[in-house]
């Protein structure tokens, strides 16, 4: 035990005390030596009461003593099983325990002190009369923890133990723990299961974060299921049904999905009901969801390929209600004039030859000043390097990517040379040369083979990389000797089958003859080569050279074909084929995606996405978004800030060739309406409103009403006097005045009825985000979720106390102390007041005189 004094400065009052004494002295009264030294010290400990008063000294002691508060979840959505096994818990800590002090309380919406486990059991008996008057519609785990705070025995040490659920529907669960949390006190939790009646409820309804007028838009409805069976799902807004689906429930979790459109814009509440035969608690079968819908934005939608490839992405984005205006390169005038209406642009595998400096320059402007927002889709049109590629251009420089490759292209080229007798001499060595002077055009890293052929055929340079064996290959080219007669088929079967088994991106075969062969199914062979990603070019040298032959090969190989007389120009052709192998700037093969990061894709589930079939090939810039990769890591969706507006890149296509899959896949329509809106031009509202629901306290909560303000080049206006008009359920609709906190931001609050609907609109005709809606609720506790284990744990986390404890645990007061603080003035007073009249009568009677 100790004392502390408050005010310990009063002490010096004490200097007065010698004043009592020194007035006995001089005092003129006639009462006797003893009567008067009486009086100087009754007032000495008067004034010497007073003094210690003043200082406000402060009793501190100690205790070791328990006192146990048990806080049981009595609500609807708990078992009453649960409820009885809670009692039982609470008499085993109870007997093992012992504390000194222990209290129950009980509670839902509200809470009540209940006298012992056996009045607690009736919450769990069926038919018993309630044991004290809770009501339990609700939870309420704040108010329960504090008045359970307030139940604890002061200067003992402390215990709550929580019996709940963790699904609170009122109060602010985090304040009171942050509360207990200040006071030293622990809160151990043991968790509560909820009901299996064999109900049927609805959990939870997502909606796509932004919802454009007359646009389709998926709805997931969420339910729960206690058993299985068939039941029907309806969507209901502004009293019409909207859509409805038959599913098959399972027990657990289920998920159906509806398609729903909503013409009028603004806030509105969409209800989900779910009706089941046999359903035991029809409260839960409904739901509302409070939606905002918006203006349809404006994309300018330029398809390069021909034919109907824009339909697909057309109709996708109309269905989400998304206005789009089809336009084609060949028709396209890009400047700001053309482009300020629209919010996004895409641009579809679009040739560069098809957009001037000057379109690239309007856009790129459109974008980074005007807030724009641009989609660059990919395509077999979309080229890197080259004049014909967008490499080092306005519009690459306003992109998330570089358009080339990430490493130098894989080539292997295959020479298959006529080395018969008719090509003896001077021909053969400029033949000889030319295929030196085209593995010398060869980077390093590429690769080359040479396969000579007459009657039979033989590979003088297996394909091999060029790197260090170049001076090999030099020495082999010129060891070739013309004999024998001239068969082409075999040599060029031996070329397929070589390149078959290469692997690089672009596989090529220049063929050289000045003879006839004799006859074979070229084009069969020449049609498989292409399939398998090769090209073929032909050279016919002189007059006997079967050129009609040579002409249709290179067709079918979609290579070209050289009809020569001069061999001199040989060496410039091979040179020519060499450095113009075609260098594509894709990639053409089944790609398997990596979401990096979800973002604005939330309403998407990209990982049930089917496989795409190609890629333009791109490079990511260092600042840029990776949204979706390949699994070695190349961009396929990639975003970007590029000054006020957006880009993105999709690197496959949008339409029917590499997108094949998709465009009959169902999320192919909600992903792109996910990147226009994520791209759309940001406009300020004139008015935007907003509604911030504060936490339930009874039967009440406040909602924070904020209000912000722009011109039309979004400046804030400010000393504006805004009225909101308010309506809580059926009630008469309200108008309160909103204060300006800040530039351009107006607040207000309204406290309401937490039980109904609330609804907030700016009066006047301003326009913008002008109203707002808030639905609660009010069937909550009758979702039977099962507890909230994760919430429950933090509560005993961050009080010091213990996930289901035992009475070891509880009873464990090693290291532990609580003071009980008690203040001494007010008896100090008391007695200085009995002194004060002790030297009241002394003045009146006399003592110490014989009568």
């Amino acid at each position: 035990m100790s004392i502390s004094w408050t005010t310990p400065a009063a002490f010096w009052f004490g200097l007065v005390i010698p004043l009592a004494w020194f007035v006995l002295r001089y005092a003129r009264t006639n009462f006797n030596p003893r009567q008067r030294r009486l009086q100087a010290l009754i007032r000495s400990a008067l004034l010497g009461l007073i003094v210690l008063a003043l200082a406000r000294p402060v009793i501190s002691s100690g205790s070791s003593q328990l006192s146990v508060v048990y806080v049981v979840d009595v609500s609807h959505s708990v078992a009453p099983g649960e409820i009885l096994k809670a009692a039982g818990k609470i008499d085993e800590l109870n007997a093992a325990v012992r504390p000194a002090y222990s209290r129950i309380i009980a509670f839902g919406r509200d809470a009540a002190s209940v006298e012992s486990t056996v009045a607690l059991r009736g919450f769990g008996t069926e038919g018993a009369p309630p044991p004290a008057a809770v009501n339990r519609l609700g939870t309420d785990v704040d108010g329960a923890l504090t008045l359970a705070r307030a139940s604890l025995t002061p200067g003992a040490l402390p215990r709550i133990v929580l019996f709940s659920d963790g699904r609170a529907t009122s109060g602010d669960t985090n304040a009171a723990i942050a509360r207990l949390h200040a006071d030293g006190v622990p809160v151990s939790v043991v968790s509560l299961s909820p009901p299996d009646l064999g109900d049927t409820w609805i959990d939870a309804i997502d909606v796509p974060e932004r919802i454009s007028s007359g646009g389709t838009f998926s709805v997931a409805v969420h339910l729960t299921s206690q058993r299985a069976g068939n039941a029907t799902v309806e969507l209901r807004a502004l009293g019409k049904v909207i859509a409805t689906r038959t599913a098959t429930l399972a027990i657990g979790a289920n998920q159906v999905t509806l398609d729903a459109a909503l013409e009028s814009i603004g806030a509105q509440a969409i209800e989900a009901t779910v009706t089941k035969a046999g359903d035991p608690v029809p409260v839960n079968n409904r739901l509302d969801r409070v939606v905002l819908v918006g203006p349809r934005p404006k994309v300018l939608y330029v398809e390069g390929a021909g034919g109907n490839s824009s339909r697909y992405l057309n109709g996708a984005l109309t269905a989400a209600g998304i206005d789009v205006a089809l336009r084609s390169p060949s028709n396209l005038a890009l400047d700001s004039r053309a482009l300020e209406p629209f919010d996004v642009a895409i641009l579809s595998d679009v040739t560069r030859s098809s957009l001037s400096e000057g379109a690239m320059r309007s856009l790129a402007e459109w974008v980074e000043t005007g807030g724009g927002g641009l989609l660059i889709a990919g395509g077999e049109n979309v080229f890197g390097e080259g004049p014909e590629g967008y490499r080092k251009t306005e519009l690459e420089r306003i992109a998330p990517v570089t358009f080339e490759r990430r490493d130098e292209p894989e080539i292997a080229l295959v020479i298959v040379l006529d080395k018969s007798f008719s090509m003896n001499g001077s021909v053969m060595e400029l033949c000889k040369a030319a295929a030196q002077a085209a593995i010398d055009a060869l980077a390093d890293r590429q690769s080359v083979g040479v396969i000579t052929f007459n009657d039979g055929y033989s590979w003088d340079v297996p394909v091999q990389n060029v790197g260090k064996n170049r001076d090999k290959i030099r020495k082999a080219v010129s060891a070739i000797q013309a004999n024998g007669q001239t068969l082409i088929f075999p040599a060029l079967e031996q070329a397929y089958k070589a390149l078959s088994t290469v692997k690089a991106r672009a596989k090529h075969v220049v063929l050289l003859s000045d003879g006839r062969s004799y006859p074979d199914d070229y084009e069969t062979l020449v049609k498989k080569m292409v399939a398998g990603k090769m090209t073929v070019s032909s050279i016919a040298v002189g007059k006997d050279a079967d050129a009609d032959l040579l002409s249709r090969i290179a067709n079918w190989g979609k290579g070209r074909h050289y009809l020569v007389e001069d061999a001199n120009e040989v060496p410039q052709i091979f040179v020519k084929e060499a450095k113009e192998i075609p260098n594509v700037s894709f990639d053409e093969k089944p790609i398997e995606l990596t979401l990096k990061h979800k973002s604005f894709l939330t309403d998407v589930d990209v990982t049930k996405a089917p496989a795409l079939k190609g890629r333009t090939a791109t490079v990511i810039k260092d600042s840029a978004i990776e949204l979706l990769t390949t699994k070695d890591g190349d961009p396929i969706l990639a975003f970007w800030q590029a000054g006020l507006g957006r880009t993105a890149l999709f690197a496959p296509d949008v339409k029917d060739r590499w997108a094949s899959n998709w465009v009959s896949w169902r999320g192919y329509g909600p992903f792109f309406a996910s990147i226009v809106r994520a791209l759309e031009r940001r406009r300020p509202p004139a008015v935007e409103l907003t509604i911030e629901p504060g936490a339930v306290h009874g039967a009440v909560r406040t909602m924070g009403l904020s209000l912000d303000a722009h011109d039309a080049e979004g400046k804030p206006r400010d000393f504006l006097a805004p009225k909101i008009r308010v309506q809580s359920g059926t009630r008469a609709p309200v108008e309160i005045s909103a204060r300006q906190t800040a530039p351009g931001h107006y607040e207000a609050r309204a406290i309401v009825d937490a039980a109904e609907p609330f609804a907030a609109a700016v009066v006047g005709s301003e326009t913008g985000i002008t109203s707002g809606l808030i639905v609660p609720d009010a069937n909550e506790e009758y979702r039977f979720r099962p507890a909230d284990e994760p919430a429950l744990r933090s509560i005993a986390e961050a009080t010091g106390g213990h996930w289901n404890p035992t009475a070891a645990v509880l009873a464990n007061t090693a290291g532990e102390h609580r003071a009980t603080r008690r203040p001494l003035w007010p008896a100090l007073l008391w007695a200085a007041l009995i002194l004060w009249m002790a030297d009241l009568v002394l003045r009146r009677v006399r003592v110490f005189e014989r009568v």
